[in-house]
C-alpha cells in the first residue's frame, strides 16, 4: 500500500500495455506521468491484496495469466479475473504452464504461446492482446510465435529509455 500511495502522491496514472502500444503505433495521448503496473502468473493475492489497494488509489493494472493456473490453489479463478477486467484491468497471457520457453522445442513453444491465448479467450471471454515471456526469456523463434499468435506486444525484463516500434516484442519492465 505504501508503494501505491507514493505513486499516487507523486501524480502517476496507471495505463494498460495496450494503451502504450496505441501511443507508440498511433500517437494516442497518454496521461501525465503514465505507469504500467503488471502482475504475472495470476496469484490469488493479486485479487485479495493488490486489487483493493490499487482501487483505493484509482489505479488499475495488467494481469499476465498462466492458463493452467486458473482456479488452482492460491491462484485466481475465472470470476475473480473477470471482475478485475471489468474494473479496467488488462489481461494478457503468460503461457499455459509457465515454462522457460527457451528450453522447449519449437512445437512446445508454439503450443505454450499460441494455444495459451486461445485458452484464455475461451475461458475468460476477454480480448488477450499482450504476452509476458516467462522469466523474461525469449529468442527470435519465440518472438516469431508471439507475432504469429496475434499479440500486439510482449513484455520482458530490462530497462531502456528507447521503447518504440522497434522493440514491441519485448517491451521492457523492471522487476520489483
Amino acid at each position: 500500500e505504501a508503494e501505491m500511495k507514493l505513486l499516487h502522491d507523486w501524480g502517476y496514472t496507471t495505463i494498460t500495455t495496450e494503451l502504450l502500444i496505441k501511443a507508440i503505433n498511433e500517437g494516442a495521448d497518454l496521461p501525465p506521468r503514465p505507469i504500467i503496473i503488471t502482475f504475472d502468473d495470476g496469484h490469488l493475492n493479486n485479487y485479495t491484496t493488490a486489487f483493493p489497494i490499487m482501487q483505493k488509489y484509482g489505479f488499475s493494472g495488467v494481469l499476465y495469466i498462466v492458463a493452467n493456473y486458473i482456479g488452482a490453489d492460491q491462484y485466481m479463478n475465472v470470476d475473480q479475473i473477470k471482475e478485475m477486467a471489468a474494473a479496467g484491468w488488462e489481461v494478457g497471457s503468460n503461457t499455459i504452464n509457465h515454462l522457460d520457453l527457451t528450453s522447449l522445442d519449437p512445437q512446445s513453444q508454439r503450443h505454450e504461446i499460441v494455444d495459451s491465448r486461445e485458452i484464455l479467450v475461451a475461458k475468460l471471454g476477454l480480448t488477450i492482446g499482450t504476452f509476458s515471456y516467462p522469466f523474461g526469456e525469449s529468442d527470435s523463434g519465440i518472438i516469431d510465435y508471439v507475432h504469429f499468435a496475434g499479440y500486439v506486444a510482449a513484455i520482458s525484463l530490462g530497462f531502456t529509455n528507447d521503447q518504440g516500434t522497434s522493440n514491441l516484442f519485448p517491451l521492457q519492465r523492471r522487476d520489483i
